[in-house]
Parts: structure tokens; sequence; C-alpha cells
């Protein structure tokens, strides 16, 4: 992260559109603002992080609640929820044929999701970023293969939505490269989280200095 984000922060008020990550939750129990002092503890303005999910903005129209002084907003869907809700790994399908026809399915109904994410992020006019999915940490190898080629199709699906929309990128996979940038379930550790947070302070920084235009972040 750059030193000229640690002395300004410009950032004030993120929302992140999607869902949580790692240990988010955890962090935010400790009391107001702990989460954002967290992510990014080298910032010496205050800064504030909302959530909105993605269930929320496919079932209700959420555009109308976003945050009063909401200055940024950062796509980011987590991977192993993706993959859960899909039930790919579920069951044993009759042959290649039909496990690829049925990954391909999972994956246009989550193009739809993130297709309806980055709309309701443009039509706010702020300056947002695209994050892709990290691994799965599956303690199972057979689980792991599985679904690592199933994310593959998912990140594909990110990139190129985000690509025409001209949005920069941010790519969790480069970024969250150690064991221990993950905890359990397979979600961002704090350390992960830290990173991440770093990376996209950096994107949303130089992409919005630069103007529309695809870029990718690690």
């Amino acid at each position: 992260m750059s030193s000229s984000a640690d002395k300004h922060a410009s950032i004030p008020h993120i929302v992140l559109l999607g869902d949580s990550l790692g240990n988010m939750p955890s962090i935010s129990d400790r009391g107001p603002g702990m989460l954002e002092k967290q992510l990014l503890p080298n910032i010496e303005e205050p800064w504030r992080l909302s959530i909105i999910r993605a269930d929320d903005v496919i079932n209700h129209s959420r555009l109308a609640e976003f945050p009063a002084g909401a200055s940024h907003v950062v796509i980011s869907v987590e991977g192993n929820r993706a993959i859960q809700s899909s039930q790919l790994l579920e069951g044993r399908p009759d042959s290649y044929e039909s496990a690829l026809a049925r990954l391909s399915f999972a994956a246009d109904q989550f193009e739809g999701v993130m297709d309806a994410l980055i709309r309701t992020a443009r039509r706010t006019g702020l300056p947002t970023v695209v994050c892709t999915m990290y691994q799965p940490r599956y303690a199972n190898p057979v689980r792991q293969r599985a679904a690592a080629a199933a994310l593959a199709i998912f990140n594909d699906r990110i990139i190129r939505l985000a690509i025409e929309a001209q949005l920069p990128i941010v790519d969790y996979r480069s970024v969250c490269t150690e064991s221990g940038d993950y905890g359990e379930e397979g979600l961002l550790s704090r350390t992960g989280l830290v990173k991440v947070a770093a990376v996209i302070w950096r994107a949303l920084h130089e992409s919005e200095a630069r103007g529309a235009g695809t870029e990718i972040f690690r």
C-alpha cells in the first residue's frame, strides 16, 4: 500500500456489495470502528465500511438504501458460499457431459448475480472495483481440485464482466497465496483480510486517479 494512501484517507466510506469475508463478523463484535482499524491499521483518518449482501441486491432493490456519504464501492462474493449454494460438489453426475453442463448452468446463475451487483454499483456513479474469488481450502484433495476448477469458471465470468464495465479488478488469488492467509473452513484469516484490504485501498486510489478502464491489482 502506498505511503500517500497511509497519510491521506480520501476514501471515507466504502460499501461492500457481496459477502463478508473471513473473521470480519468477529472483529466487528469487538466494538464500533474496530473492523476498519483492524483491516487498515496504517490509515490515520477515520473511514467506514458498510456491507450490502448479494441476496439483498438480488431480492430487494437496495440502491435507494445506499448509505448516505458512501464514497466507493467494492464488489466481492465469497467463493466457498458460491460453491455451496450451487451444490456443484453434491452427488455424482451421470457423465462428464452432465457435469460440465451442470457447471455451466451454475456459472450462468452466478454471472447473473455478478451482473446485478455491477449494474447496481454503476448506477451509484461511485468509483468501483471488482474482486475475484480466492482459492478454496478443502482438506479433501479431490474436493479441493473440483472446487478450484469450478471457481476458475466463476472467476472467468467475473473478469469478463469487469472488463465489459471497464472496472478495475483485485485478484484475490494473487494476493492470498500463503496458508496463514486462510482461517477456518477456507475463509480468510485476519492476516489475509489485511492483505486484501491493502490491495483494494490501492486499487481504489490508483483507478480513481487514472479514470475508467480495467487493470488487475495484486
